[in-house]
């Protein structure tokens, strides 16, 4: 009994543990991923070949959903205001958090420092639907940013930011500037500051060596920031719904609705091109980032040969 028990704890221990032992140890996760991810992809996959005519769904081996998504300029619009708003909530997001980032990053106060980190990650506490509805009375016409417009005399009437394009941009900043603040900073707090210090010793001033030593360290970080607000945002449901109310079009909520239309090889397709975009853009960031770290790691390994 000793003897079985001994070898059950030098199988499971670490320095033993044989590439069997560790795939079965992955084996419930890699189960769950593939039925639930996987499984998931492969119906959808499937649905993209079936018809849909007179309201009826039919099921067969067509490319009607294919070619229709691609050929007709109403998709292409569709995608194109997707990734519009995606590039612009990406680009102010990232505007927005690296001074952020680069200000927590460099405080000397752990109180101030923890401050700051709270209030930075506290949008993730509260509800998408909940924050977009904030949006909502905060950009509305009778809202407080009207009210606050007026009383500056920068307008008499007033305008209204929600259902439109702007408005969907505003929210959708405030929602995901956390996943492009903690990326950044996390780089940055790592950073080593001697490289900072030398280059001061040199002569370099403050911007520097900010643009040749501080931004390129923290292109890692960037790369990371974009390519999780900008999926995030191509897939971006609720606030779009609510805050666009039916006037922004976008694939996410495109899908919605051809799925209650039980259009099911349209919302496919639509969703495996979105993925296919997701994955694509990711690859190209992270492509960018390593061509800028090996740009930059020639250059300096050329000025000190």
């Amino acid at each position: 009994m000793n003897r079985i028990a001994e070898r059950i704890v030098n199988l499971y221990s670490f320095g033993n543990r044989t590439w069997v032992t560790r795939l079965l140890l992955l084996l419930p996760a890699l189960a769950l991923m593939g039925i639930v991810y996987l499984g998931g992809l492969l119906i959808f996959g499937r649905y993209s070949f079936d018809m849909y005519e007179n309201g009826k769904l039919i099921r067969g081996w067509d490319w009607g959903a294919y070619r229709a998504f691609l050929s007709d300029p109403y998709y292409w619009k569709l995608i194109g205001t997707t990734f519009r708003i995606a590039f612009k909530v990406t680009l102010w997001s990232l505007l927005l958090a690296y001074p952020l980032a680069y200000c927590i990053a460099g405080l000397k106060k752990p109180g101030m420092k923890q401050l700051l980190l709270l209030l930075t990650f506290l949008p993730l506490l509260v509800s998408a639907v909940v924050r977009s509805y904030g949006w909502q009375l905060l950009l509305s016409k009778q809202g407080f940013m009207n009210w606050l417009f007026i009383r500056l005399g920068l307008t008499e009437e007033g305008f209204s930011m929600i259902y439109n394009e702007t408005g969907v941009v505003v929210a959708l900043v405030h929602i995901f500037l956390p996943f492009m603040v903690f990326p950044i900073l996390n780089v940055l707090s790592q950073s080593d500051a001697s490289l900072k210090a030398a280059a001061q010793d040199l002569g370099a001033g403050s911007w520097r060596t900010f643009l040749t030593i501080t931004l390129p360290l923290s292109a890692r970080g960037i790369a990371s920031g974009v390519q999780i607000v900008f999926t995030l945002c191509l897939t971006a449901f609720t606030t779009p719904q609510l805050i666009g109310g039916g006037r922004v079009m976008t694939l996410p909520v495109f899908i919605y609705q051809r799925t209650l239309d039980t259009n099911w090889p349209m919302a496919a397709v639509a969703s495996l091109f979105l993925l296919v975009s997701s994955i694509v853009v990711s690859l190209l960031v992270n492509k960018g980032a390593e061509m800028l770290m090996f740009r930059r790691s020639r250059k300096g390994g050329q000025a000190y040969g």
